[in-house]
């Protein structure tokens, strides 16, 4: 409900364009919605695997690697949709696309909330990675077109940390439901995606969200399970921590876009890796679930800002004909990290425990922030 008054006030003093001035009006108004119920049903996707794994483990007596591979499992939907993206946006049309994604998660859903045998539960996360990745690119592609859009994506992706997304997304988007998108014709749409591939750019910033994504979905996932093993807190507890991470994630997106936008998108980046750095190391260091809860907290608020500057940014250095297969191939790569990570510390942890969860941060923060050292400078940044 938040989300819903802060978008129609930005939306009374903006004008939103996606390949040609779009008039607004309701529909408009619709479709800022539609996409922010997108982003957050793919929060909501993402956050939940971490909280429940106190909770699958004695229910399908499985250890913490069978756990870890669902990651892979739902990278691997991910990876799929990657290839096919484009080519469904250029057939479709964005709003197209968007049902079919919800429509994927549905059948996911489906698969899972009966406690279905472990193969058929493991199963369902390949059909969640590939509708997220559908909504994913959608929507931050057309939300990057928009006037001011560093704090457009700012509240959208605090949407992501916050089910009638099919229902939604078709209609808001009735207008080019299932039509051609002018992104690309069928042809067209794989000469983008090379061409995307061959800047430097797009490399440079999806190798940070490599790391980015798998630090925000590693602290996220894996916080309760050390809380437990580690600081041994009540699950309860432990769980009411976590959704202080994500909590400071969305909250972050929101306050931090303007300061972050008008400052230097390059400079605050660096400054919030170096206080992120700072806050797990207080994490790390200190014994105490009630300061720990405050760091996590803070650690999200502060990285927050990552994916909606990095959108921003690629968006401001490509031409437009390259945006939907750029992001799409960014959200591919980003949430690459989040199964390698994830699953190398539940991996590690199976063996050495779950406090290797400590190191695993640190270091993908440093990796955070050399790898935006290396993304090109130019007057956009």
């Amino acid at each position: 409900m938040i989300l819903f008054f802060l978008n129609k006030i930005l939306l009374a003093t903006e004008e939103t364009s996606l390949l040609s001035t779009v008039k607004e009006d309701r529909n408009d108004v619709a479709k800022i919605i539609a996409v922010n119920f997108a982003m957050l049903m793919a929060g909501m996707n993402d956050a939940a695997t971490g909280a429940l794994i106190p909770y699958i483990q004695p229910s399908y007596n499985v250890g913490l690697l069978p756990v870890a591979i669902l990651y892979l499992v739902n990278f691997s939907g991910w990876f799929l949709a990657a290839f096919t993206n484009v080519h469904l946006a250029s057939r479709l049309g964005m709003g197209g696309t968007l049902v079919i994604g919800a429509s994927i998660q549905l059948i996911a859903y489906a698969l899972t909330f009966w406690k279905p045998p472990f193969l058929v539960f493991g199963s369902s996360f390949l059909f969640t990675g590939l509708g997220v990745l559908y909504l994913d690119a959608q929507v931050n592609t057309y939300v990057a077109y928009m006037r001011n859009s560093h704090r457009w994506l700012g509240v959208l992706h605090a949407a992501y940390g916050l089910v009638c997304n099919i229902a939604w997304s078709s209609w808001s988007f009735r207008d080019s439901l299932f039509k051609s998108s002018n992104y690309a014709d069928g042809e067209g749409a794989g000469d983008q995606l090379k061409a995307a591939l061959s800047q430097k750019s797009v490399w440079m910033i999806s190798l940070f969200f490599f790391l980015y994504v798998g630090a925000e979905v590693t602290a996220g996932g894996w916080v309760i399970e050390f809380l437990i093993e580690v600081r041994h807190s009540p699950p309860n507890i432990a769980g009411y921590v976590a959704s202080g991470f994500w909590g400071g994630l969305m909250i972050g997106r929101i306050l931090l876009a303007n300061i972050t936008h008008k400052i230097g998108d390059r400079r605050m980046v660096f400054i919030y890796i170096l206080i992120g750095l700072g806050l797990q190391l207080v994490f790390w260091l200190v014994p105490d679930v009630a300061v720990d809860a405050i760091a996590i907290s803070l650690l999200g608020f502060i990285i927050a800002p990552f994916f909606p500057v990095g959108v921003s940014v690629l968006t401001n250095i490509l031409p437009r004909e390259l945006h939907v297969a750029a992001i799409g191939f960014m959200a591919t790569v980003g949430q690459a990290g989040s199964a390698a990570f994830p699953f190398l510390t539940g991996a590690i942890a199976s063996k050495a425990g779950v406090a290797v969860l400590q190191p695993i941060m640190v270091t993908l923060l440093v990796g955070m922030f050399l790898c935006w050292g290396l993304i090109p400078r130019t007057k956009r940044i």
